[in-house]
């Protein structure tokens, strides 16, 4: 239980405030001096030695930013040299399959004679005598798989990008050496 303070207790508790007064103390203390920053000096070579940290860490960001931007350089060159032979290779293939195109036009006006037509089915009835077994073998495997694709074809190929796809990767490269180089201004 807390007991109440006595009248003489309350006396000293009390303090009186005296405007007069307090305003007095502030007219002579009122040539505030600044705070001083930190808790004491800093030791000699403080600021030289933060300044050359800065300075490395600095020119390192800077190194690592150039070999990032040449790395990317090679890389764009590389994506710019092919994509120029994909589209060489898929104008030539183009040229090709027109002109075969064009050739089997031809020949499917054209109709067959009774002797090319004999002629074919001896050559088709000698080569399933000759490979009957492989034949057989082959027919039970595409049965097998017929759900399926070939999964072999694809490890043999490695996969080749389409143009499209290499022109949308040289740009996103692009990109990202613009980025690096507006970082490396910055610096």
């Amino acid at each position: 239980m807390l007991r109440t303070p006595t009248d003489l207790e309350q006396d000293s508790l009390v303090h009186l405030y005296d405007p007069l007064q307090a305003h007095e103390y502030y007219l002579r203390t009122r040539k505030l001096k600044g705070r001083q920053k930190g808790s004491g000096e800093q030791p000699s070579g403080f600021a030289k030695a933060n300044q050359r940290r800065h300075e490395s860490a600095r020119t390192k960001q800077k190194k690592e930013l150039q070999a990032s931007i040449q790395r990317l350089t090679d890389k764009l060159n590389k994506l710019e040299a092919l994509i120029r032979k994909r589209e060489h290779e898929s104008a030539s293939e183009h040229r090709k399959s027109k002109a075969k195109k064009e050739r089997s036009a031809k020949d499917k006006d054209k109709p067959k004679s009774a002797a090319e037509k004999a002629k074919a089915s001896r050559e088709s009835e000698k080569y399933r005598d000759k490979h009957k077994q492989e034949l057989k073998s082959k027919a039970k495997k595409d049965a097998s798989k017929s759900g399926g694709g070939d999964s072999s074809k694809g490890s043999k190929d490695k996969k080749k990008h389409s143009v499209t796809e290499l022109k949308a990767l040289a740009t996103k490269v692009k990109g990202q050496i613009a980025v690096a180089k507006q970082k490396l201004a910055a610096l």
